[in-house]
C-alpha cells in the first residue's frame, strides 16, 4: 500500500484467544489482511493469544474483523476482544512480528 489519504481509515487491535498459536494463524492473518489491502501487524503473545493490529477503509476493517473471529481451519477461536486505535499515517504494509 502506498502513502495515501487515510483520513477515512480506521484502526483496530484484536486480541484473539483459543487454539490460535502453532496452527498457522499469523500466516493466515497476514494473507487475509494483504488481500484486503490493510496495513498492520500480527504476533503471538506469551500468554497464548494472538494480537492483530490492522487499519484501512472501514468496510474492509469490518470484513477483517469477521475473518479474525473465524480464523484458519486449524484454529479454534474462543474469544476476540477488539479495541479501536488511532490510525498510523506512516504505516504502509502488513507484517508478522516474531
Amino acid at each position: 500500500m502506498s502513502y495515501e489519504d487515510k483520513s477515512d481509515f480506521v484502526r483496530v487491535r484484536a486480541l484473539v484467544a483459543g487454539r490460535v498459536q502453532h496452527v498457522g494463524y499469523r500466516y493466515w492473518a497476514c494473507e487475509q489482511a494483504e488481500r484486503l489491502g490493510l496495513t498492520g501487524s500480527v504476533e503471538n503473545l506469551p500468554d497464548g493469544r494472538v494480537e492483530i493490529v490492522f487499519q484501512g477503509k472501514p468496510e474492509l476493517v469490518e470484513e477483517m474483523k469477521q475473518k479474525v473471529k473465524r480464523g484458519p481451519s486449524m484454529a479454534l477461536v474462543r474469544q476476540v476482544i477488539f479495541y479501536n486505535e488511532r490510525v498510523q499515517d506512516e504505516e504502509t504494509f502488513f507484517g508478522s512480528i516474531y
